[in-house]
């Protein structure tokens, strides 16, 4: 895409909230035009380790990793449809994000599911998703990220600069953050349960006290383990501090995890 054109991504659930903040930012001065898309376009996720062995049979592109890395975007062509297809997913595993006009979803579909029944192609659901990002620690827009926490409290630093030149829209309230503290940090768990992971609203102890809440969890079906992400005092967001997370009347031991739990190096993702 040209240098001067922005295509901007934004969780569902955030759209109208997003739109909204674009709008509230307009300079008077300056000559900016801010549609709203979300109904013209469509998004296919293909992901997996074959994902590249099924996209290469239907487009000319070159999509090995010299070409087509991890994290680039390229504009390519699927059986006449019109893919921006973006290297990127939220499961942690090598696939693109193929965005394409609303109306050609369901040929652009036929067209995938088709090329991929040889290797068994298989559709799935929000649960798996869930189960596959919290496996890989990512942060979920209404669960881990609101309105109310910044990037401080949900652990995001590796997604701010405060090094540069020129500031940007919330730089200074992180600089206070980061100067004076923040009372809740974020923690990402592996807990040891029964029979009954972690949903979301389950209190977070320790030394007997409530001292945070589960935000989401889920089982990880790669790994074996239960998961959770939860905002607790921020003195006690630390590997050695011991935790229990109470699941249907039963206090379970939770352990702090430092990286994801799954592939934390992205050799997933870069392969």
């Amino acid at each position: 895409m040209s240098k001067d054109n922005f295509y901007v991504l934004s969780s569902t659930a955030s759209e109208i909230r997003d739109f909204d903040w674009f709008n509230h930012n307009l300079k008077k001065d300056e000559k900016v035009h801010i549609k709203n898309v979300t109904q013209d376009f469509g998004v296919l996720v293909l992901v997996g380790p074959k994902s590249r062995d099924i996209l290469s049979k239907l487009t000319s592109e070159n999509l090995d990793n010299n070409n087509f890395p991890w994290l680039k975007g390229k504009e390519i062509e699927i059986n006449k449809v019109p893919v921006r297809a973006l290297r990127i997913n939220y499961m942690g595993e090598l696939g693109w994000e193929l965005h394409h006009p609303m109306s050609m979803m369901e040929k652009l579909y036929d067209t995938i599911y088709e090329v991929g029944k040889k290797e068994k192609i298989q559709n799935f659901g929000t649960y798996a998703v869930n189960s596959l990002r919290m496996e890989k620690a990512y942060r979920g827009w209404g669960a881990e990220l609101t309105g109310e926490i910044s990037l401080v409290e949900a652990g995001m630093d590796r997604f701010f600069n405060l090094n540069k030149k020129s500031n940007f829209i919330g730089s200074e309230v992180l600089r206070e953050k980061l100067q004076s503290g923040v009372d809740i940090k974020i923690v990402y768990l592996e807990i040891d349960v029964d029979n009954a992971d972690a949903r979301g609203n389950e209190p977070v102890y320790h030394n007997n006290k409530i001292v945070g809440v589960v935000t989401s969890g889920g089982y990880g079906f790669r790994i074996n383990k239960s998961l959770a992400f939860a905002y607790v005092q921020a003195e006690l967001a630390k590997d050695e501090i011991e935790l229990l997370v109470e699941i249907q009347g039963q206090k379970m031991k939770a352990k702090i995890l430092n990286a994801p739990a799954y592939d934390p190096q992205n050799k997933k993702l870069k392969s």
